[in-house]
């Protein structure tokens, strides 16, 4: 999000070519990026082609700040 912030794609992109996951793995996919756009981090916008692309809200210094507490607070089993 912070490399490219103005980059956007489908879950299965972003699952895919983002991640570099398997295609099973999309329903987690879908759980975090529901829990981002809950968190105000992303919004879902729907296309003209009806898929839904993902991308950053805003670049501020508010949503900076949350994405490092997000960074430090995740443990890394």
């Amino acid at each position: 999000m912070r490399a490219n912030p103005l980059a956007g794609d489908t879950q299965e992109g972003i699952t895919q070519w983002w991640l570099g996951l398997d295609p099973s793995s999309t329903e987690q996919v879908a759980q975090a990026l529901a829990w981002l756009e809950a968190e105000g981090l992303l919004e879902a916008v729907q296309q003209t082609d009806g898929l839904v692309h993902y991308r950053r809200t805003v670049q501020d210094a508010a949503t900076e700040a949350r994405l490092d507490q997000l960074i430090r607070d995740t443990t890394v089993p």
